[in-house]
């Protein structure tokens, strides 16, 4: 008898020490790239991961990739449960992983969308797309969504071949396509908008020497994808954190100042369509594309 109370004494004690075990802290991790607008590096994005935290009455944590497709991968695994990535790092990860887009991000015009532009010397005696059969054209780079993928679908789509209606060099920057471009070794550079004014310190005469011929179809912004498998719930948690945060004025100028975005609007799946159809035009592997 002795024995058996003892026995039942130390099931329990092992009860109590188990319920007094405390419970693993949950935390929702965010994941992204350390550039901001392709040439300042991000140090730390803790000031954010501390108001989403605070929003969210979750821990948030930081998860920092190398590249895009670090993220996409993370999404997939689950090591990721929201992330800040381009389109069509998205359209990779929604048809990996079905991971969703529930936010695009805004630029500074407060547009979730923006265009690649077409400039030409004012004296080339380039007047339509037409005219550019037989010039050569400067693109940033086969995987630069606004210096390469838009562009060359939206020529394809005006008829131009462009493996045999023209040259094209990839110049490795929006600000050298420019350079190219006013140089004179090419006739068409193919750019963001407005390249001229980013870079009117080291171009100063681009405007008065150049001019647009024309602009491609609209890219989606940045988005806010979170995992596939994510609840529902906290899908929404993240999506109104995240507006919330925006709509403060110390959130706003934080955003700014980490990717250069100036609020978020809500999106869904479709939205991303046209990335789709371009990569389709362009006959691109969206994960060669990041």
């Amino acid at each position: 008898m002795r024995r058996l109370s003892l026995i039942l004494l130390a099931v329990l004690m092992t009860i109590s020490l188990i319920g007094c075990t405390p419970k693993k802290e949950e935390v929702i991790t965010m994941g992204f790239v350390p550039m901001r607008d392709g040439d300042k590096l991000i140090e730390s994005v803790e000031p954010l991961t501390e108001m989403l935290s605070k929003e969210l009455g979750v821990k948030v944590e930081g998860f920092t990739a190398t590249n895009y497709v670090g993220v996409v991968e993370g999404l997939g695994s689950g090591q990721v449960d929201f992330g800040f990535i381009p389109p069509f790092a998205y359209v990779l990860a929604n048809k990996e992983s079905n991971a969703q887009v529930i936010l695009t991000a805004l630029n500074k015009d407060l547009e979730a969308k923006y265009r690649s532009q077409f400039i030409v010397r004012k004296d080339s005696g380039i007047k339509s797309f037409a005219d550019i059969k037989g010039k050569k054209v400067a693109f940033v780079d086969p995987s630069s969504t606004s210096g390469y993928l838009f562009p060359g679908a939206h020529l394809i789509k005006e008829g131009i071949d462009l493996e045999k209606d023209i040259q094209y060099v990839y110049s490795g920057g929006h600000d050298k396509s420019l350079q190219l471009l006013l140089n004179g070794d090419v006739d068409v550079a193919t750019t963001f908008v407005d390249v001229r004014d980013r870079y009117e310190k080291d171009f100063p005469d681009a405007n008065e020497k150049t001019e647009i011929l024309g602009y491609t179809e609209y890219i989606p912004n940045i988005s806010v994808t979170i995992r596939g498998n994510m609840e529902k719930d906290m899908q929404d948690k993240i999506k109104n954190a995240l507006l919330n945060i925006a709509s403060t004025d110390e959130g706003k100028s934080l955003l700014k100042d980490l990717f250069n975005m100036y609020g978020f609007t809500e999106a869904t799946d479709a939205d991303y369509d046209i990335i789709r159809t371009t990569a389709e035009t362009m006959d691109v592997d969206l994960k060669a594309a990041e």
